[in-house]
């Protein structure tokens, strides 16, 4: 039984991998427009709507190669269980970096982004799974 398990739950984490990976590529390349937005237009400086921009952009680039990495450890933990812990911290650390891009977006006066709650969510999504592969490889 315990078996037949941990391949269900390898399996749903090798799919959520691949799902980590193509939105942390997705959201990276938004994060980088993002910020090339906020550097190269010289008419919103006038306006202080660089610095939000720019701290959205940057925020987004940490979390989303945050949540890429994830899901190429997330990857390798399908086939060997034994790194299961080393995926929940990273994707505890993809929660971290996540809550603090929305405080820092917060602080800078800018709205709260999508792209960082829903990066926030799949992180915590990812803590269950790692979670759950870890108990049931023990």
């Amino acid at each position: 039984m315990a078996v037949e398990q941990t391949s269900t739950i390898s399996w749903y984490l090798r799919m959520f991998s691949y799902l980590l990976m193509i939105c942390g590529l997705f959201g990276l390349a938004v994060g980088g427009v993002v910020i090339y937005g906020a550097l190269a237009d010289g008419a919103a400086a006038a306006t202080g709507l660089p610095l939000s921009a720019l701290v959205l952009g940057v925020a987004a680039a940490v979390a989303n190669g945050i949540t890429i990495a994830a899901g190429v450890l997330g990857r390798a933990a399908s086939r060997n269980p034994g790194r299961a812990a080393a995926l929940r911290s990273l994707a505890l650390a993809g929660v971290v970096a996540s809550v603090f891009g929305l405080g820092l977006c917060y602080a800078t006066g800018g709205q709260l982004p999508t792209s960082l709650i829903f990066n926030l969510l799949l992180m915590a999504i990812c803590v269950v799974i790692a979670g759950n592969l870890g108990k049931s490889a023990q």
